[in-house]
């Protein structure tokens, strides 16, 4: 009997090391081909053939569809330009030229990986064939929980979320396009209280 709980007690052991330290190097090599331009992040390599090992694996574990080299390229923000977390009771301004592409969209998104509820009748995202621009073409986005004039994503509630720029058809998907892109910047506006 002391044989037995002692083999299941070593099982356990190891089981229970392993899933850990499985977790732990998926946590630390999650910035392996990570490519950063401003408060943006992607990785151009994650849905290809190419993609390395714990990339495969960390997509696979959170169960995202990724596009390929030649579909397009999504950029996530977790922070501002600052380096402030973004916080779904705050507003934020973002401003400057995106790359070009055949049409990209702006979405919210909660940590878990769903769509920020944007409130009754509004969408959840943005997308460029539907924006008001200036006249060199350039689009000015507002994000937070008060209505603004122009184009405005609706998020609602209070705590973390991220933003995900997501580039179609574009030679920023290719490694060679992304070192020479330039992002919207994130700015900080006013916070509502919790």
């Amino acid at each position: 009997m002391r044989f037995m709980i002692l083999l299941a007690l070593s099982i356990g052991l190891a089981l229970g090391l392993g899933a850990w330290t499985a977790d732990r190097a998926l946590e630390m090599s999650a910035d392996l081909g990570t490519v950063e331009v401003g408060p943006w992040r992607a990785n151009p390599l994650g849905g290809s053939p190419d993609a390395d090992p714990y990339s495969r694996a960390v997509l696979a574990r959170i169960g995202n569809l990724t596009l390929g080299g030649g579909e397009g390229i999504s950029f996530r923000a977790n922070a501002d330009s600052a380096g402030r977390p973004l916080m779904r009771q705050c507003s934020y301004g973002l401003a400057g030229q995106t790359p070009l592409a055949r049409v990209w969209t702006l979405a919210a998104y909660l940590p878990d990986g769903l769509l920020v509820d944007p409130g009754e009748g509004r969408p959840g995202w943005l997308v460029s064939r539907s924006l008001m621009r200036a006249e060199d073409n350039s689009a000015v986005m507002t994000v937070g929980p008060r209505a603004a004039p122009g184009n405005w994503l609706s998020v609602t509630g209070s705590g973390e979320f991220t933003l995900a720029l997501t580039l179609y058809d574009t030679p920023a998907s290719t490694s060679s396009g992304v070192a020479s892109l330039v992002l919207p910047t994130l700015t900080r506006g006013d916070c509502r209280d919790g």
